[in-house]
């Protein structure tokens, strides 16, 4: 657990100075680069639908109590979204804190500018996402000291579904900054077994199943 957390930082302050470095080649005339730096920007191009684009802090939402991540937008209008997060979960009632792992893969269609202003309306956003518990306790295959049969499902592993909103600040283009947006959302949702329970008991309430985050997106 400690190693994938030690990995994923690595990975995160590996990308953003890579980012950086290669909006700022890019943004040179031809006239004033040199031929070193025309062939970093080269390479720079070749690696920068590798580099992710955006960062995400959120609260809540079946994937820690805090999370934080780094992802992909891409799409002629940019309307999907792939997420690498990893969340915090606090031990509670546990006798250890919790590290949770996320891969994530939203979709949001439609984009309403508010008149002539820099803020941007997203009514939908619907997301998919499997999270994973770093814990030994946690299991993937039912262990043999259980009946066959007798969970049928992972701890380990869940398969979540939620729908959301956000409302976006679009940066001008002649603004100094590195951010180009910054929106702010929240999403509301439910894992596999939280639906088989909907199901399966009548007495429990759709809204009981929900869980609700809150977050915020930096597109760079």
């Amino acid at each position: 657990m400690r190693l994938s957390v030690v990995v994923f930082s690595m990975f995160l302050m590996w990308c953003f100075p890579l980012a950086v470095a290669g909006q700022e080649m890019s943004g040179q005339p031809d006239s004033v680069r040199t031929r070193y730096e025309k062939m970093m920007t080269r390479r720079m191009e070749m690696w920068q639908r590798l580099i992710p684009d955006h960062y995400k802090m959120q609260f809540a939402g079946s994937i820690g109590m805090v999370s934080a991540g780094t992802g992909w937008t891409y799409g002629k209008k940019l309307q999907w979204e792939t997420d690498l997060i990893l969340g915090f979960l606090p031990k509670f009632e546990s006798e250890h804190h919790k590290v949770v792992f996320t891969v994530k893969q939203s979709y949001v269609p439609w984009k309403l500018r508010i008149k002539e202003s820099p803020w941007v309306v997203q009514p939908l956003s619907c997301s998919l996402f499997l999270s994973s518990v770093l814990n030994e306790k946690f299991w993937t295959r039912e262990p043999d000291r259980y009946p066959k049969g007798y969970y049928g499902f992972s701890t380990r592993i869940r398969a979540n579904l939620s729908l959301g909103q956000r409302i976006m600040f679009d940066i001008p283009d002649v603004s100094d900054w590195l951010v180009q947006e910054v929106s702010l959302y929240y999403e509301l949702g439910a894992c596999d077994t939280d639906f088989c329970t909907f199901f399966g008991d009548r007495t429990i309430k759709f809204k009981d199943i929900l869980s609700l985050a809150i977050g915020l997106k930096v597109h760079i």
